[in-house]
This record gives C-alpha cells, sequence and structure tokens, in this order.
C-alpha cells in the first residue's frame, strides 16, 4: 500500500507534526531537526542576507538607469494600470485607446495601479515602491521554501535551499522585474505549503482559504491555474476519506473569486475568454514563417504598427482567433519545423537559455538547479516517497507546457525554480549524508 493512501493516517497529524509523520517513512531521509531558538536564528540570517543582497542590486539599478527605467520594461503593465486609475477599466494595453483588453492577467496591473493611485503614475515613488514591495515578496520566497524544505525534508535541506536563493545572484535582480515573476514564484511556494496543510488538517476552513488564494494566484498568472488544479486534486484523493466535502468547497470559494474575470470577459468581448485572449497571438509568435523559438517582440502590437492596425480594426477577439487560426495552418504545413522548434524550446527552458541575449548567468543558474532537482525528484521516487514527489512533479510536469509550444524565456523558469532548488537541496543533502555514513560506519547521530 502506498504511504498516501493511508487515510488513516491523515486524522492522526497535528499542526506541529514533524516531517517524519507528514509523509510515512522519511525519516530516515531527515538531516535532524535544530532547536526552535537555533532554527529562527538560521532563517533570520538568511532572510537579513537575502535583503541585503537585493537592496545592493536595487541601490545599484537605481543610480545607473534612468528614474523611469523600470517602466520600459514590461510596457503593458503600466498602461493598464493608468487605464484603471482612471477609470477605463483592464483597456488599452499597446498605448493608444483599444478598449477592453484580456490580453494581460489582471492581477498586476492591479497592483501596479494601486501604487499609482499613491505615488503617481509611471513615477520615480512608484518604480521605488513596486521594486520594494516585490523584494518583500521575494523574501517570502525565501521563508516559504525554507518552511516546505523543513517540513517535507528537514532543516538542513530548509537551510541550504534558503541560502542559495538568498545569493544566487540571477535572482537578486527579481525585485526590478516588473512583471509579475516574483510574485509567480512566491505564489508556487505558496501553493505547495497550503497543500501540505490541507494533507495535515483537512478542514473546511483549511480548503476554501486555499481555494480562495487559488483563485488570486490565477488572476495573477493564469499559467499557474492547471498546476494548482491537478495538485489540489492530488490532495483531494489522498484525503477523501476524512476531507470528505470540504475540497468541494475549496473548488467553490475558488471559482467564486475567479469568476468575476470570466464574467467580465464575457459581457465585455461576448465570448468565452476564461483566463486570457492572448493565447492565440502566442502561439503564432512561436510557431510562424520566420519563427526561432526565441520571443519577437517586433511583431506585438505595441511595437509593430501593422500588426496594432489590425488588431484595431478586426477587434481584440477576431484578431487573437485570427492569429490561432495562423498558427495552426504553419503547424500542419510545417509539422517537422514546429518539432524541431518545441525540441528546441524544451532544451532552452531547463537550460535558461530561453533568451535571445541572456547573460552566461542564467545557464549557469539553471543548469545545475535543473539536474540536481530532478535529481532529488528521482531520489523521492525511488525511495517510494511518493506523497511529497507527486506534489512537487505536477508543478515541473504542467507548468512549462505552454512554453514549449511558443516561447521559453529565462523569467518563466524562474517560477518554478523555488522548487528545483529544495528538490536539488535535498539531493545534495542525502549526498552528503551518505558520504558521512562511509566515512563513519556507527549510527549517524542526528544532532
Amino acid at each position: 500500500m502506498g504511504v498516501c493512501k493511508t487515510q488513516v493516517f491523515f486524522q492522526k497529524m497535528t499542526h506541529s507534526a514533524p516531517a517524519d509523520a507528514l509523509v510515512p517513512g522519511i525519516s530516515a531521509a531527515l538531516p535532524g531537526v535544530a532547536p526552535d531558538s537555533q532554527r529562527r536564528r538560521t532563517t533570520r540570517t538568511i532572510l537579513v542576507v537575502a535583503l541585503v543582497a537585493r537592496l545592493l542590486v536595487m541601490w545599484g539599478v537605481v543610480e545607473i538607469n534612468p528614474r523611469n527605467w523600470l517602466f520600459t520594461r514590461g510596457v503593458e503593465m503600466g498602461l493598464l494600470a493608468n487605464s484603471l486609475i482612471h477609470g477605463l477599466g483592464y483597456s488599452s494595453p499597446f498605448g493608444i485607446n483599444t478598449g477592453p483588453t484580456a490580453f494581460i492577467a489582471p492581477g498586476y496591473p492591479t497592483l501596479v495601479a494601486a501604487v499609482f493611485l499613491v505615488f503617481g503614475s509611471d513615477s520615480f515613488a512608484s518604480a521605488i515602491t513596486i521594486m520594494l514591495l516585490q523584494l518583500v515578496v521575494c523574501l517570502c520566497t525565501v521563508w516559504l521554501m525554507m518552511h516546505v524544505a523543513r517540513e517535507t525534508f528537514g532543516d538542513r535541506a530548509a537551510n541550504l535551499a534558503g541560502a542559495f536563493w538568498a545569493v544566487s545572484i540571477p535572482v537578486l535582480w527579481m525585485p526590478t522585474v516588473f512583471w509579475e515573476t516574483s510574485l509567480s514564484a512566491c505564489s508556487v511556494m505558496a501553493m505547495i505549503a497550503l497543500a501540505l496543510r490541507c494533507r495535515r488538517h483537512p478542514t473546511r476552513a483549511a480548503w476554501v482559504q486555499w481555494g480562495a488564494s487559488a483563485a488570486i494566484v490565477a488572476l495573477i498568472n493564469p499559467a499557474l491555474l492547471p498546476s494548482i488544479l491537478a495538485i489540489m486534486g492530488l490532495v483531494a484523493y489522498e484525503t477523501w476519506r476524512v476531507a470528505r466535502a470540504a475540497p468541494l468547497l475549496g473548488l467553490l470559494a475558488l471559482l467564486l473569486v475567479f469568476s468575476p474575470w470570466p464574467i467580465r470577459n464575457a459581457y465585455r468581448f461576448h465570448a468565452f475568454i476564461p483566463l486570457r485572449s492572448t493565447v492565440g497571438f502566442e502561439l503564432w509568435m512561436g510557431n510562424r514563417p520566420g519563427a526561432t523559438g526565441y520571443l519577437d517582440e517586433s511583431i506585438f502590437p505595441s511595437f509593430n504598427k501593422k500588426e496594432l492596425d489590425n488588431y484595431i480594426a478586426e477587434g481584440e477577439v477576431a484578431y487573437t482567433r485570427g492569429k490561432t487560426e495562423q498558427a495552426w495552418t504553419y503547424i500542419r504545413a510545417s509539422p517537422g519545423t514546429f518539432v524541431a522548434l518545441t525540441l528546441r524550446r524544451i532544451f532552452r527552458f531547463w537550460t535558461g537559455t530561453g533568451n535571445q541575449n541572456g547573460i552566461f548567468l542564467y545557464p549557469l543558474f539553471v543548469v545545475p538547479t535543473t539536474v540536481l532537482g530532478f535529481t532529488g525528484l528521482a531520489m523521492l521516487y525511488r525511495r517510494r516517497m511518493r506523497c511529497i514527489a507527486d506534489l512537487m512533479a505536477l508543478p515541473l510536469l504542467l507548468f512549462p507546457l505552454p512554453y514549449y509550444i511558443t516561447h521559453a524565456e529565462f523569467r518563466y523558469r524562474l517560477n518554478i525554480d523555488p522548487l528545483l532548488t529544495i528538490l536539488a537541496a535535498y539531493a545534495v543533502t542525502q549526498w552528503a549524508n551518505q558520504i558521512a555514513a562511509r566515512k563513519d560506519p556507527k549510527p549517524a547521530s542526528n544532532l
């Protein structure tokens, strides 16, 4: 019988249960549990290091760039935020009045609009505020990484994962990215943490909180929704004897919080657009004559007058449907090219080479976490720790799928990097335990 099917186990869980209670049989893999005071001190130290490192990067960015530099990248976010604060709703993402849009998910532009409302549109104060808010989100990500790793693999893996993300050079720039990348990476870890909580306490309140939180995450980054639904389904299956109707309440909470967005889209566009209208457009960008598998911003309506004119003349729904048809026509006519581009994008996603002019630090950061992360995942399956392995495998399997057939920029890989870093830390600590055991044949102490 697999450990995840031991339903009686979930009835006996308490909030303070150690990681070996969360997954039976995992205790042999844990490197020990540190005293609470030492644990808190280590966590504070790692968070302070992460804070200082990111503040230094922010200071350097502010010093060497013009004051409006942040808003020259990801311009659609600022344009949508300006539309919101001027009472025009989610509209006009391309710099001129083009009417309502569902090109971009509403979560991040809403946050930017709130900042603009207080500190001014595209102002230096708004830029600093946005970067500081994203810095706080990054610190939350580090804390959540350590929390999840500690719950599942013990203190040593938690400290290693947190320390790595605290000082890794490419992720230090995340607070300066004018996009939802910081929020998405944090959201992945928050969903895993809530999944662990619902496994331990499958109560109605826990499920409702998870469902509502999942809806907010989906409004920030819809690409995370398939992974979230899969994880919720997995936990519901594992705990159904105890949870009973609680997962249904969680799903209802998700639908209630998320539903205003597709309802708004149906009203504005007279079409069913549950997430974003840009799906077909993204597919066309990656699969058309001349496509290289890299993102080509020169054909985006913001930078291409012909495409903007077509968008205005046809309307958003007809324009994106036309792009969908063009993409599928190209794929059917050139299946070999499509397969080659897809394989190229898969390679780029997992090696950090998805940016056409990306710096050499990207693959130096991504390749080790990819290799070690999947090694850690394989260790879990080999040791039949499927409860944790399945939970962590689902986002790694599902999240990258859209980018395999469109474009695989480095920032998309960052969304799941905290999860891979935890798995990598697990692999490294297990190897360290094995080396220590060979050097000292006596039973290893957990202290």
